[in-house]
């Protein structure tokens, strides 16, 4: 028990030297893995804190950004193709699609939705749309970017 207290007071002292944020589970927490009693959670701020970490967009089955974080244009390249560019670097972040209206009414039925990097870019993304039969088909969608 000494021994991770000493390894915590250690971590938290090498963080707050480092300008680092240190940061306590709350007793409200209801995380199995963070709601563990007499232990503390640090997390370290990162040198390029002004970047956003997770980036979005919501998109219009027209090409249209109806909203996001850090999105510099989408763009429709024909039926059911999109361009999605934000204002950083995405190379080393993760996304996610789903086809959906951006709004609290209505709905678009069933569709499918691809996305990757896109080619030639380092902050964009090709996205593809389907209708339920696997037609492309102008959809609207929202594509989640998540960095580390």
């Amino acid at each position: 028990m000494k021994k991770s207290i000493t390894i915590g007071v250690t971590l938290a002292a090498a963080a707050a030297l480092t300008g680092g944020l240190l940061a306590t589970t709350a007793s409200a927490d209801t995380s199995a893995a963070k709601n563990v009693p007499g232990k503390t959670s640090f997390i370290a701020a990162s040198p390029s804190a002004t970047v956003p970490q997770r980036v979005f967009a919501v998109v219009n089955a027209d090409g249209t950004t109806l909203r996001g974080k850090a999105v510099a244009s989408t763009t429709t390249l024909s039926t059911g193709t999109y361009d999605v560019r934000f204002n950083r670097n995405i190379t080393a972040c993760s996304w996610v699609g789903t086809v959906g209206l951006g709004s609290f009414s209505g709905s678009t039925g069933a569709g499918m939705i691809t996305i990757t990097g896109r080619s030639g870019t380092n902050n964009g993304l090709f996205v593809t749309t389907f209708d339920s039969t696997g037609a492309p088909a102008n959809l609207p969608f929202a594509a989640d970017v998540i960095c580390s």
